[in-house]
């Protein structure tokens, strides 16, 4: 995870360094100029729908999952005669999968301002399972929902690269589920299981602010990448359920949780696109991005830890 957040900064700087220096040499030329090999025209500037749909391939991983798994197992005789069963092991955290997903959105740009609005739906859902040792399992479940309504405006910085500040609301919705079953095997007569399923819903909604920079190279291709925040104010709804037994013996427990937060959440994208007019008003797009998306200490259900998307996008879309 380390290193792909560091790949995508070093990506960040390089497009803005690329950028800067492209539009203030002293040998650039203007990317609406034929004399530039690389120039194409690009479709008239009119009123503008857009549809768009991605393909998902992410990873969702979360901290504060590991649980101990034990490994060895022995039973000690007092001198009176008791066994005592004692056990020994290690943390393991659940294998995160890697996952399809989808993002649907819809657009408009007016040609009378460089105003635009826009609203995408992001749905993905992900499993992972840990290790099997001896008869100990780790499940965990996430489902993901996000409804993002944006508005933005568009700054040409360069003759081929434009900035685009945008704001506005983004609702989320995450589910998770945990569960962890133990099952130390032992030569005494005393037999001890666990299992536990715990749940957490998040529902909230906040502002969003980013800002999204393209870099024109040339025949319809660019380099694209997105930065944004949001402040999500909602509620996690958690359940506990716990159940111990031996041979002797059997306890449950199960908890149920309300608390109001503020979740925070962090985005990063980063890629290259392609448009291309098919008639006067019909312009085709296509992206492959990758993209990071963090949502800080949003564990309830474990230790406390972040839970991340990250992963390839591969999107299209149509301008009319």
């Amino acid at each position: 995870m380390t290193n792909f957040i560091r790949k995508i900064h070093l990506a960040l700087a390089l497009l803005l360094i690329s950028s800067i220096s492209y539009g203030h040499g002293e040998d650039s030329l203007s990317c609406g100029e034929n004399q530039n090999p690389l120039y194409c025209q690009s479709c008239c500037r009119c009123d503008r729908v857009s549809l768009s749909g991605d393909f998902l391939y992410w990873r969702a991983f979360e901290g504060g999952l590991d649980s101990c798994v034990p490994d060895e197992f022995s039973d000690i005789v007092t001198s009176d005669g008791r066994v005592i069963s004692r056990f020994s092991g290690r943390g393991r955290e659940p294998h995160f999968k890697w996952s399809p997903g989808f993002r649907i959105g819809v657009g408009y740009e007016s040609s009378y301002s460089e105003w635009d609005i826009a609203a995408c739906w992001t749905h993905f859902r992900s499993h992972s399972h840990g290790p099997n040792h001896h008869g100990n399992k780790i499940q965990w479940k996430i489902n993901l929902d996000v409804i993002d309504l944006v508005a933005g405006y568009e700054f040409d910085l360069a003759p081929c690269f434009t900035l685009r500040p945008y704001g506005g609301l983004r609702g989320a919705r995450i589910y998770q589920n945990l569960r962890i079953r133990e099952f130390p095997s032992s030569i005494s007569t005393e037999l001890f299981t666990l299992n536990k399923k715990d749940q957490a819903r998040f529902l909230g909604i906040g502002p969003l602010f980013g800002v999204e920079g393209d870099w024109a190279m040339g025949c319809g291709f660019s380099v694209f990448t997105n930065v944004s925040l949001s402040w999500l104010y909602g509620n996690f709804h958690t359940r506990f359920g716990e159940f111990e037994g031996t041979s002797d013996t059997e306890n449950f427990c199960q908890i149920k949780r309300h608390l109001d937060a503020v979740q925070a959440v962090a985005d990063v994208a980063v890629g290259v696109r392609w448009q291309k007019c098919l008639c006067e008003n019909v312009q085709l797009l296509l992206e492959l991005s990758l993209e990071h998306h963090r949502y800080f200490d949003h564990n309830r259900i474990g230790g406390y830890g972040d839970v991340c998307f990250d992963g390839v996008v591969v999107g299209g879309g149509i301008e009319f």
